[in-house]
Parts: C-alpha cells; structure tokens; sequence
C-alpha cells in the first residue's frame, strides 16, 4: 500500500466532504444562533463596524491569543493612524500550566502595569465571550488547552479592571475576529467580514440589528458585529485521526470543526496519522512520534529537519493541510454566503499564522473558497491588514456600548 491509497482510505485530503451541503447545513446552523438556538453561538459584540477612534488619548491594548500574549500602548493620532508602542509579547497564560482566577487576572494586570496606561484598556479576547452591552463579557468557555477553569463564567472585562484597582476606569473585550475587522475596517472601509485562521479558527461580520432576534430591541445602533465562535460547527465529517484528537481535548465537548482544522490541532492530527503509517510499514520509525505545526510546515517546504527524506512522509501531510484548508473554507463560505448573493463582492481580513505561514494552506483555501462561492456568484478578495487586531482592541477601548 502506498501513500495514495493511504490517503484515500482515511480521506486525508477531504476529498469526499460534501463542501456545499455542509455551507448549507452551517448557514441554517448561524440563522439559528442569531435567535439562540442551535450550536453556533453567533455571540453579539455590541460594538459598530464603523466605531471611531479618540485622537490623542493614549490607552493599554492586549491581544490574549491561542499562542501568545502581546501588550503595549496606543494612541491615535489627528489623521487617525493608530501608533502602537513597547509592544511586549509573551506566551499566553495557562497553557503550560493551569492557573487560578487570581494568579491569572493578577499577571494580566501586572502586564498592562507595564504600558503604564492603566485607564483605558482594550482587550481582544481569543476565547468564547458572551458579549455584554457595556462590551465586558463573560467567560463561556476555553479552547486551545488554556486552562484557567475558575475563570469560566465570570465576567473578563471586570475581574481584569478589579486586579488594576483603582486607576483603571474600563476594560472593553472584544473578540480576535472582531478586533481584526474593526482594525481592518478602520483602514480599509470596503472590509466587511473578519477571519482568523492561526492557532484557533474564528469569523466575524457585520448583521443588521433586526435580524438577531436574540438582543434587546432597545439597542441605540441599527447593526453590530457578531462573533460567529464559528469553530463549533459539528457538520463536517470527522476521520479516525479527528475523533481522536477531540476525545484527546480538554473540552471534547466544544469546539470539534476547530479541532479538526486549526493550527492548535493539525500537528497533532498529522502526527497521529504519521505514527499509524509507521506502524502498517509505510512509513520508518522515525514518524512515529509527535510533531510540531511549524516543523511540519518546514518539512514540506523542504528546509533542513531532524526528520528523514520520505516522499510518502510529505504526501500525506501535504494531504491533511488540504483537507484543513478546505474545512476553513466551508466555514469562512458559510458567513460569506449568510449575507451576500449572486453578483455581490465581498472583502474580508485574515489574521492568524496559519493562513500566512503554513506551508500549502494559503492557496488550497483561497482555491477552495472560490469553488464554493462560484455556484453562488460571489467573488471575493482578501486583505491583511498589519496589527489589525491591535488596532481593533484599540478602538474597543474607547467604544460606547449600545
């Protein structure tokens, strides 16, 4: 047996996934979210698409990511440039390790001490946040192996303000997606959806008020954001090297289509499927360990690794990051296709470095989304804004709610 026919019998590219019945079953998924059903949360952000930046006030942004923490200050300027500075970045809190409520809340503060802007704090929050209306949120669940379980249904915005004390007057949460599209949007108007695609996978748009039946109806603003937390979607079919990973998770609950094509995961997802070629004689020992995203996408891009020469080896991984790109690309057609029709253009953000590193990921899903969307007659184009999600924390922290 070669790697061929490896890959077809575990459907290791994706090749047999329905890719238009699943766009179908999602969008039904996401109408059903914005009236509070179903299992995409379809989490409103309470924060315009067209929020303005305050010229001249300084204030603390914080990107709490799948991977890394980054803080720094910000100020916008007259012409609306927004500049960022004594950007620090760190490794995200609880991954290594798992935190209390305290210890967590209480080295963020510690963090955004360091900026020496305490006032005004903008937080973009790369987890799964019930928005509020005065945009602080509360902690629905984790995802990427962070583990802080006290902090799950606990409001982010509050306890972060409560460990600064005194100084700080508010800390707005908004989403990684969301920020992206805000900083992209404040940039480049014509952008109107927000993607990530890294360690974690989310999508933002902007809806029309009176079509998420779910908010109060006394909101003083006729559209918002929503975060799709999009990553929860059940429709795609899973392979062996999928369930098992899920059941592997902390949550193998939550968050199964995020699991089954984002950068937290595919290495995983990859090696598991290299260590059962190993183990049927298809591939040597050597693969049957565990290995990184990154040295994974070293591999196939054919720089130097700790890893033997084996065609088969970078055929099947190439395979799976395939199949990857075309899951990200049914999720990003069904928030697309939710909200344009035949003939409509549609423009949208990336941020995340899986889109822009990963080796064969970035065209098998632009090839993907445009096979999806020509049925349809949208086209699309794709922006990627520097610090855009920093940016975006930075115009939340001074948003009003609705």
């Amino acid at each position: 047996m070669g790697a061929a026919e490896f890959i077809r019998r575990h459907d290791l590219d994706g090749g047999t996934i329905p890719g238009a019945a699943c766009v179908a079953e999602l969008t039904e998924a996401m109408e059903q979210g914005l009236s509070g059903r179903g299992n995409i949360p379809m989490n409103p952000s309470y924060l315009s698409l067209n929020t303005k930046p305050r010229a001249g006030v300084p204030c603390c942004i914080m990107d709490a990511g799948g991977t890394n923490l980054r803080t720094a200050a910000a100020c916008f300027d007259a012409d609306g440039s927004c500049r960022i500075t004594g950007l620090v970045k760190k490794p995200m809190l609880g991954l290594d390790r798992e935190l209390s409520f305290e210890e967590f809340y209480g080295t963020l503060a510690s963090h955004v001490r360091a900026t020496g802007q305490t006032g005004q704090v903008g937080l973009c929050f790369s987890y799964n946040v019930e928005h509020q209306r005065d945009l602080d949120g509360i902690l629905q669940s984790w995802c990427k192996e962070v583990r802080v379980p006290q902090a799950v249904g606990r409001p982010v915005g509050s306890s972060l303000r409560a460990a600064l004390g005194s100084d700080c007057r508010r800390v707005h949460v908004v989403n990684d997606s969301t920020a992206a599209l805000l900083g992209a949007h404040h940039r480049y108007p014509e952008v109107t959806v927000g993607v990530i695609l890294g360690t974690g996978i989310n999508i933002c748009y902007s809806e029309q008020i009176s079509r998420i039946p779910k908010v109060p109806r006394d909101l003083k603003a006729d559209s918002m954001i929503i975060s799709t937390e999009i990553g929860e979607f059940r429709g795609i079919p899973r392979t062996v090297f999928d369930e098992a990973v899920i059941a592997a998770s902390d949550e193998p609950e939550m968050a199964h289509a995020e699991k089954q094509c984002s950068g937290a995961y595919l290495g995983d997802l990859i090696s598991r499927a290299w260590n059962l070629a190993a183990a049927e004689g298809l591939l040597e020992d050597a693969f049957a360990g565990t290995v990184s995203l990154p040295v994974i996408s070293d591999y196939l891009a054919g720089k130097p690794a700790s890893l033997p020469d084996c065609p088969a080896a970078r055929e099947i991984a190439a395979a799976m990051v395939r199949r990857a790109a075309k899951i990200a690309a049914i999720l990003t057609a069904g928030v697309i296709l939710l909200r344009h029709s035949y003939g409509q253009h549609c423009t949208f953000v990336i941020e995340g470095s899986q889109y822009e590193k990963l080796t064969g990921f970035g065209p098998a899903y632009e090839a993907e989304l445009a096979a999806l969307l020509q049925p349809a007659g949208v086209t699309f184009a794709i922006v990627q804004a520097e610090n855009s999600c920093l940016t975006g924390a930075a115009l939340s922290a001074f948003a009003e709610g609705m």
